[in-house]
């Protein structure tokens, strides 16, 4: 068997939310209130995590009864809870998934970690302001490109152009 796990029964993160503090210690753990605590298996804790994940109390109830107030915190449907319960299972569960939009990252169509959209809401938000330079620095930008291609094809390697606008 597994060494046994501290399991939250209401996360850590919406406890945070609720605006709860910590008063109650095992051990380096901190939990928010006395109810809040199951010792579980590693398993049976990927296992709730997921049920939460899915608004499904059943793995929860299988290993402990906590109070209906405790049972009305826990938010079930949270991404949050099926990544968790992918690092938790370290594999051995199958069905748990966290691909395109259930990902906990995922931020209405794109990734909240995606540098290509970041970037092009950055340069969106961080155009100069007058058109005219707008319209001269973007001219630049493509005789430097043309000029590249140019000498590339005349020394057939590849040539870098600086450019600071």
């Amino acid at each position: 068997m597994s060494p046994s796990h501290k399991h939250h029964i209401v996360p850590v993160y919406k406890c945070k939310e609720l605006g709860l503090t910590t008063s109650y210690k095992i051990g380096r753990n901190e939990f928010y209130f006395k109810e809040n605590m199951v010792e579980v298996s590693r398993l049976d804790h990927a296992y709730i995590h997921n049920g939460y994940g899915n608004s499904n109390l059943e793995p929860l109830l299988k290993v402990c009864n906590p109070p209906q107030w405790v049972i009305d915190m826990i938010p079930l449907g949270d991404k949050r809870d099926r990544a968790c319960a992918v690092v938790l299972a370290k594999g051995e569960i199958d069905g748990i998934d966290i691909s395109g939009e259930n990902h906990p990252s995922w931020k209405g169509g794109i990734w909240a970690n995606d540098p290509v959209a970041w970037k092009r809401a950055h340069n969106k938000a961080y155009q100069h302001p007058n058109p005219s330079v707008r319209q001269a620095s973007e001219k630049i930008r493509l005789a430097a490109h043309y000029l590249r291609k140019k000498l590339e094809k005349e020394k057939g390697t590849r040539v870098d152009i600086k450019l600071n606008l």
